[in-house]
Protein backbone atom coordinates (compact mmCIF):
# COMPACT_ATOMS: atom_id res chain seq x y z
CA UNK A 1 0.00 0.00 0.00
CA UNK A 2 1.23 3.51 -0.77
CA UNK A 3 2.45 5.80 1.96
CA UNK A 4 0.66 9.15 2.11
CA UNK A 5 1.80 12.29 3.86
CA UNK A 6 -1.00 14.55 5.00
CA UNK A 7 -0.26 18.19 5.71
CA UNK A 8 -3.07 20.14 7.35
CA UNK A 9 -3.14 23.91 7.77
CA UNK A 10 -5.49 25.95 9.92
CA UNK A 11 -5.21 29.59 10.96
CA UNK A 12 -1.51 29.80 10.15
CA UNK A 13 -0.61 26.54 11.91
CA UNK A 14 0.40 23.27 10.25
CA UNK A 15 0.62 19.62 11.17
CA UNK A 16 1.91 16.64 9.19
CA UNK A 17 0.95 12.97 9.50
CA UNK A 18 1.72 9.83 7.52
CA UNK A 19 -0.22 6.66 6.92
CA UNK A 20 -0.30 3.75 4.47
CA UNK A 21 -3.61 3.03 2.77
CA UNK A 22 -4.95 1.75 -0.52
CA UNK A 23 -6.00 5.34 -1.34
CA UNK A 24 -5.84 8.74 0.32
CA UNK A 25 -9.52 9.69 0.22
CA UNK A 26 -11.40 7.51 2.67
CA UNK A 27 -9.10 7.43 5.65
CA UNK A 28 -9.87 10.70 7.39
CA UNK A 29 -8.58 9.50 10.74
CA UNK A 30 -5.08 9.82 9.25
CA UNK A 31 -5.43 13.62 9.18
CA UNK A 32 -8.54 14.53 11.19
CA UNK A 33 -7.67 12.83 14.48
CA UNK A 34 -4.97 15.21 15.60
CA UNK A 35 -3.00 14.86 18.82
CA UNK A 36 -3.98 17.33 21.52
CA UNK A 37 -2.20 20.62 20.96
CA UNK A 38 -1.12 19.83 17.38
CA UNK A 39 -3.09 22.82 16.11
CA UNK A 40 -3.83 25.10 19.07
CA UNK A 41 -6.40 27.12 17.07
CA UNK A 42 -8.46 23.95 16.58
CA UNK A 43 -10.60 24.18 19.70
CA UNK A 44 -12.63 21.20 20.94
CA UNK A 45 -15.78 22.60 19.30
CA UNK A 46 -13.94 23.08 15.98
CA UNK A 47 -12.50 19.56 16.31
CA UNK A 48 -16.06 18.27 16.66
CA UNK A 49 -17.13 20.28 13.60
CA UNK A 50 -14.18 18.84 11.67
CA UNK A 51 -15.21 15.31 12.61
CA UNK A 52 -18.68 16.02 11.22
CA UNK A 53 -17.40 17.54 7.97
CA UNK A 54 -14.30 15.43 7.29
CA UNK A 55 -15.99 13.20 4.70
CA UNK A 56 -17.70 16.13 2.93
CA UNK A 57 -16.25 17.53 -0.26
CA UNK A 58 -13.62 16.19 -2.59
CA UNK A 59 -9.87 16.19 -2.95
CA UNK A 60 -8.71 17.91 -6.12
CA UNK A 61 -5.35 17.41 -7.84
CA UNK A 62 -2.82 20.23 -7.56
CA UNK A 63 -1.94 21.58 -10.98
CA UNK A 64 1.57 20.76 -12.27
CA UNK A 65 2.19 18.25 -9.46
CA UNK A 66 2.06 14.47 -9.50
CA UNK A 67 0.32 12.61 -6.68
CA UNK A 68 -0.65 15.74 -4.72
CA UNK A 69 -4.26 16.60 -3.87
CA UNK A 70 -5.96 19.29 -1.79
CA UNK A 71 -9.22 19.54 0.08
CA UNK A 72 -10.63 22.61 1.85
CA UNK A 73 -13.14 22.37 4.69
CA UNK A 74 -14.92 25.42 6.07
CA UNK A 75 -14.74 25.38 9.87
CA UNK A 76 -16.85 28.23 11.24
CA UNK A 77 -15.69 30.58 8.50
CA UNK A 78 -12.01 29.56 8.46
CA UNK A 79 -10.37 27.25 5.91
CA UNK A 80 -9.01 23.93 7.15
CA UNK A 81 -6.78 22.78 4.30
CA UNK A 82 -5.64 19.19 3.82
CA UNK A 83 -2.90 18.22 1.37
CA UNK A 84 -2.50 14.54 0.56
CA UNK A 85 0.84 13.60 -0.98
CA UNK A 86 1.62 10.11 -2.20
CA UNK A 87 5.06 9.83 -0.70
CA UNK A 88 5.87 6.23 -1.60
CA UNK A 89 4.30 3.54 -3.79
Amino acid sequence: MPLYTYVVAFKGQTYAAQSSHSNFRGFVTSWASLPKGALPALTPSLQKELAQKAYDGEFFPIENRKHVWRKIIDLSGSDFVVYAIQTQT
